[in-house]
């Protein structure tokens, strides 16, 4: 995962925003009992989310405990880190962060290429005890990163097509451990918020794209951004295609039967990937914000 699934914090209650933070503190610390503590350095919230979800679902209460921070011991934070669903996505970013790497290294950039080389020794390490401990989870990674990899040796792959495989893995990972309809519904939400990162992973990238001469679906249509109408042409494509998946990933988390944490969880799909979205398609409209700055009407 890319980073793009966070809250948005100001529009958080305390309580949640609590809880959303000890769900990551869980996950952190899982990595660094499961794995090693360096482990902790590939967590991001996008993680967070996902283990939000399994919870959020899940018949069983959860309860947080306060403990001391690794790295900072003077500062407590709530942690569930004892369930089986943070564990279990703690073995998911082990394994994710393994084929990313794996991915990078086959990318044109040259300083992704050394950054990979260097985190690949201990990475790959730890990914060798996640696959024993989580090999259906490994197996689906790494099917749906070769058929990534295969699609998009077509130049002319349209959106669609390029985003499906890591949507479908992303899909079957959320969809572990569920039977029956719950099982087809973590499995649409999985798939759509995949689609989603895929896209606005492409868009966020294509100017870089280009330059490189990487694989991007939206090159075949857009092979130059020089002026500014193409820029807003793209611009407008791009959004209307993550407006189409964004509508259809909040239906898809209505069809959920959500037990707790329904607030951050909408929170998160409704505003939180939507502002980073917005951020992006505004580098295109010429209309970048200024982070350093904010305006009260």
């Amino acid at each position: 995962m890319l980073g793009y699934v966070r809250a948005d914090k100001s529009e958080l209650k305390m309580g949640d925003y609590e809880i959303y933070r000890g769900i990551y503190c869980s996950l952190c610390n899982a990595l660094g009992r499961n794995y090693s503590p360096l482990a902790r350095l590939l967590l991001s919230y996008d993680f967070a989310f996902a283990a939000l979800m399994m919870l959020a679902v899940s018949p069983d209460s959860c309860t947080f405990n306060k403990k001391s921070c690794p790295f900072n011991f003077t500062k407590k934070c709530w942690c569930c880190d004892s369930r089986d669903e943070i564990n279990t996505c703690s073995h998911y970013v082990i394994i994710i962060s393994y084929y990313k790497i794996i991915d990078n290294l086959h990318d044109r950039g040259i300083k992704k290429k050394i950054l990979s080389l260097l985190a690949y020794p201990l990475v790959a390490l730890m990914h060798r005890k996640a696959k024993r401990l989580a090999p259906e989870a490994d197996e689906i990674t790494a099917a749906g990163m070769a058929l990534q990899a295969q699609t998009e040796k077509d130049e002319n792959c349209g959106i669609d097509k390029a985003a499906h495989p890591s949507a479908d893995a992303l899909g079957k990972l959320f969809s572990l451990g569920y039977d029956g309809e719950e099982k087809d519904k973590m499995y649409h939400t999985g798939y759509l918020l995949g689609r989603y990162i895929y896209i606005l992973d492409a868009a966020d990238d294509l100017e870089s794209d280009l330059k490189k001469g990487n694989f991007n679906p939206f090159c075949a249509g857009f092979p130059s951004l020089s002026d500014e109408g193409e820029r807003a042409r793209f611009a407008d494509r791009a959004e209307k295609a993550l407006n189409l998946t964004h509508a259809a990933l909040l239906d898809s988390l209505d069809n959920l039967e959500i037990k707790r944490f329904g607030t951050i969880a909408e929170n998160i799909l409704l505003r939180g990937i939507d502002s980073q979205a917005v951020s992006v398609i505004n580098r295109y409209k010429g209309k970048e914000e200024n982070k350093n700055t904010f305006t009260v009407k």
